[in-house]
């Protein structure tokens, strides 16, 4: 489960136990009193809803409202402040999905509480990136160089060499427009109409042959005709995202979101944290199951 995800779903069931009085709600004092629903006239007790969530819902909720207090605790201690651009980022992201949708539109979750919530990411990825070195992202640059590495690309595809030259020849004329040769003569019928646009390719899903070329190419250069099993290839490279300096943001992001478990571990392990009866804690309360 994506940090993401545990977040929606800490803001999702705590904003639901703590309406009904879950936790420590001043309504709890007239608990007896309380009905939570009524079947054929006998009552079921808020008491005992409420005692359900706390054996259902109880270790995860706690255990995430633990884990925030020492994010935010530990960036107070730094002086780290949340990124009030970057929660507004996040926002629009986790709102474009359509669980999340699905959940405001239903009232199960209010935009207010997400947004308290997403305010723990922030200093908690400061946090991490602050112990992140040098030497951990050139090795890992190295590691994942041919998934890191990308070329946005146009192509002309042609079966006939001749042609494929007189083609090649009108694309490297000055001035020359690319797009509309390709939609005049090449035969990639999924690419011709928007001007042989491929789009985005990391260097590990191209053959070695080209990734060779395309990679030792600069944005606005046209490879020479390269043949292949499907036809024979112009490209042209549009933009082009290679070397450690320029994919450094993209390693930091990927380094930040594989540690944050371990780092919410390092701050529980020296801290003092007490939970009372019954309001109990699982053996482990691990952070986060992040996908690394």
């Amino acid at each position: 489960m994506s940090t993401g995800h545990r977040l929606l779903r800490l803001t999702a069931v705590a904003a639901c136990s703590f309406a009904l009085g879950y936790g420590f709600c001043a309504q709890r004092m007239r608990t007896d009193r309380e009905v939570a629903a009524r079947v054929n006239g006998e009552a079921i007790p808020a008491a005992e809803l409420r005692s359900e969530l706390l054996k259902r819902f109880g270790p995860d909720v706690l255990r995430d409202l633990v884990h925030q207090r020492l994010i935010m605790q530990e960036a107070v201690r730094r002086n780290i402040k949340s990124d009030t651009a970057l929660i507004d980022k996040r926002l629009k992201e986790m709102k474009a999905q359509p669980e999340v949708q699905a959940m405001l539109k239903s009232g199960q979750l209010e935009e207010a509480d997400l947004r308290r919530n997403l305010t723990t990411m922030g200093p908690l990825d400061a946090l991490v990136k602050s112990q992140l070195t040098l030497e951990e992202e050139n090795q890992f640059f190295k590691q994942h160089r041919s998934e890191l590495e990308s070329v946005r690309v146009q192509q002309i595809l042609l079966l006939d060499k001749a042609e494929a030259d007189k083609v090649h020849a009108e694309a490297t004329k000055a001035g020359a427009d690319f797009a509309a040769l390709a939609k005049k003569y090449s035969l990639d019928t999924r690419t011709k109409s928007q001007g042989g646009l491929l789009g985005e390719v990391h260097r590990g899903e191209l053959m070695p042959e080209l990734a060779e070329a395309l990679f030792t190419m600069k944005p606005g250069q046209i490879s020479e005709p390269i043949e292949s099993e499907d036809g024979i290839h112009i490209f042209r490279v549009v933009s082009s995202k290679t070397g450690l300096d320029e994919l450094r943001p993209q390693i930091e992001e990927r380094l930040t979101a594989a540690r944050r478990g371990d780092f919410v571990e390092e701050l529980r392990a020296s801290a003092k944290i007490e939970t009372l009866s019954p309001y109990r804690l699982p053996a482990s309360i691990s952070p986060t199951d992040d996908e690394h």
